[in-house]
Parts: C-alpha cells; sequence; structure tokens
C-alpha cells in the first residue's frame, strides 16, 4: 500500500500567487501591507498566525493570509502585516520559532522571509493555487515497475473532492463538518463539545469555556467560524460528487475509507469526465468572513479537474527495505487537495495494469 507523509518533508507545498509589490510606507508611492514568506511545519496555519501575532503584538484577525496550509507537511504560503515588519524582527522571529527546521526528529517550527509591499491585506479565496513535491514510499515491485515506465510529464483527470484535512486535524476525529452544521442550526452548545474533542489548536479553550456556548464562538477570530461553516458545505460537496460517481462509474469506482470519511474514485478517465460533464451544475456555497460580516455565497468549483504530473525517477525506500519510493510533481488550483489527487492517480494506474 502506498504511503503519504511518512515525514513532513515527504510532502512539500507552496502557494502560487501573483501579487503586486510596491514601495513601503503611507502615501501614494507607499504601501500599508507588508507581505511575508512563511514557512512551516507542526503548526496549523490558525496556530501560526497566533504565534505571529503574539509576537508582533498585533490582532490575529489583522494577519491577512489567502489559504489554509497542513501541520503534517512543510508548507510555505503568503501571509500580509499591517505596518512594516523590520528585518532585525524577522530575524528575531526566526530565532525564537525556526531552530527546528533541520533538526532530527521534525520538530515543528516557522521560519519567515520578506516577499514585499502591497496596498491589500490578503484574504481567504484569493489564492491562485498550489504547487506539490511528493515522495510516495512503500511501493511494491509491480507499482514501481509501472512508474518507472511512465516517467515524466503524465495527464491525470480526477474527482475534485475534498479531502479529510478539511475535517480535522492529523491526531483529531474529522468532525468539523458536524460543528458546522451544529452552528447553522443554532446549536452552540453542540459545537463547543464538538470543538473540544476536536484535539485543534481551539479544543483546550472550548474544553475550559464556561459561560454561554455563543459567547465563545462569538469571540473566535471568525475566519476560524467560516471554516467550520465551510466545513459542513465541503462535506456536502463531497456527497454529492460521490453520487454522481456512483451513477456514471458503476463497476469501474473503488471504495476508500480515510480517517473515517467515505470515498467512491473512478478508476478511469473516461469515469471523471462523466462526472465533469454531468457535475457542471454543481452548487458549492462557500463562507468568508468579510468586512465584519460572515457571508455566503454560492461559488463555481469543477466536480473534476486536469492536471500535469510529472513522474521522478523510482529509487529504493530507505525507510522500508524491499519497497519503493518515487516523487510526482504537480500543481493544483485553489482548493483541490494533492493527497486526493494522488489517490487516484495510483487508483487509475492500478486498473490500467489489469
Amino acid at each position: 500500500m502506498t504511503l503519504l507523509k511518512k515525514f513532513p518533508a515527504d510532502f512539500l507545498v507552496s502557494e502560487s500567487l501573483v501579487l503586486p509589490t510596491t514601495a513601503p510606507g503611507p502615501g501614494p508611492e507607499g504601501t500599508p501591507y507588508h507581505y511575508v514568506r512563511l514557512r512551516k511545519r507542526g503548526y496549523t496555519t490558525f496556530e501560526a498566525i497566533d504565534a505571529l501575532s503574539a509576537f508582533c503584538g498585533r490582532d490575529a484577525r489583522e494577519i491577512g493570509y489567502a489559504g489554509l496550509k497542513d501541520e503534517d507537511a512543510i508548507t510555505d504560503q503568503l501571509v500580509s502585516l499591517s505596518g512594516v515588519l523590520a528585518p532585525e524582527r524577522i530575524e528575531q522571529f526566526n530565532t525564537a520559532h525556526g531552530a527546528g527546521e533541520h533538526q532530527q526528529g521534525h520538530p515543528p517550527f516557522l521560519m519567515l522571509r520578506h516577499h514585499g509591499y502591497g496596498p491589500l491585506a490578503l484574504g481567504v479565496g484569493e489564492l491562485d493555487g498550489n504547487s506539490f513535491h511528493i515522495v510516495v514510499r512503500h511501493l511494491d515491485q509491480a507499482q514501481a515497475e509501472r512508474l518507472e515506465a511512465i516517467r515524466g510529464r503524465r495527464s491525470l483527470y480526477f474527482v475534485n473532492y475534498y479531502d479529510t484535512q478539511r475535517f480535522g486535524v492529523p491526531t483529531g476525529p474529522k468532525r468539523t463538518h458536524l460543528t458546522g452544521q451544529a452552528l447553522l442550526d443554532g446549536d452552540h452548545g453542540r459545537a463547543l463539545k464538538l470543538v473540544a474533542e476536536s484535539g485543534s489548536p481551539e479544543a483546550d479553550a472550548a474544553a475550559r469555556h464556561t459561560g454561554p456556548a455563543a459567547d465563545f464562538f462569538a469571540g473566535l477570530d471568525q475566519r476560524r467560524v467560516a471554516f467550520f461553516l465551510s466545513a459542513h458545505a465541503s462535506h456536502v460537496w463531497n456527497r454529492q460528487v460521490g453520487d454522481l460517481v456512483r451513477a456514471r462509474c458503476g463497476e469501474a469506482a473503488v471504495e476508500e475509507e480515510r480517517d473515517g470519511i467515505p470515498y467512491l474514485f473512478p478508476t478511469t478517465a473516461d469515469g471523471v469526465l462523466a462526472v465533469l460533464r454531468d457535475g457542471l451544475g454543481l452548487r458549492y456555497d462557500s463562507w468568508r468572513w468579510r468586512d465584519g460580516r460572515m457571508t455566503s455565497s454560492a461559488s463555481a468549483r469543477p466536480a473534476a479537474v486536469q492536471t500535469q504530473i510529472r513522474v521522478g525517477q523510482v529509487t529504493e525506500d530507505e525507510s522500508a527495505p524491499g519497497a519503493w519510493k518515487c516523487v510526482l510533481k504537480f500543481f493544483l488550483g485553489s482548493g483541490c487537495y494533492g493527497t486526493t489527487a494522488v489517490s487516484q492517480f495510483f487508483h487509475q494506474l492500478q486498473a490500467a495494469a489489469r
């Protein structure tokens, strides 16, 4: 069985965001926001923003970001800060939080580097996409031979599911969609209980909370509340897409359960294209906290996606004697998951070999 994310360095993700920059400072020739690159491991984006907030003395709600990045990988993303973070302060932050970057045992770390200045704060939904560099491990001999035979660029069509990262942290239950449903139902008590049991950065605070449950959520950075609501919308999307796969692919699909979340993957490109065709009008409701308001809007989201995967050299897996590993590189638009792309790539590869 293939294995992803055995080590954080096996899964590298870098944001792509076209962001014009200008001179720093106030006035027509300058700009009020400082853009910095945040490289991290072992932190959610929410935790990283909290750490940066505490260091800079800025309200976390005033630190902008365009996308959320997983903690069980090494990720690179842009954040925006009001005002200028001087080079010596960046160095101090890196000294305080970046010692683990090159240490054995893969401890958490945060590192910043200057990117530029601009007139606008970053916001969720503005991301163009992500580049992936993924080491797939524990390949058997047959998989290794098939990959070696198709080295180079390969076209992949895959169904655009939200993967399990959307529904909880790696060590916790996958229930963020249930939290979102409880909030939509106005059941703040149930939502608070789910957060307390989630293993997420908010879990301890939720467990200690003694006042009205609604006050807990009112006190959060509302982008986190929007995330819970969006997780529910993602669950609804996955269910609709799964129904399309079941209806259009029949036996040319394989069931897979990932952390308690069920998926149904087509095993042929034709099946994926049938899902894409029939899913053109599929509605996805996205949630955003913007300008002091929580808003929901129907957004365009493709039911299936095409990408080009670069299949690298197959070599022995030093972490598993007798097994093999391979590097896969590709780019995906915002909101698409590298893990679900790789899973479907291998399902289709196996089906083609039968």
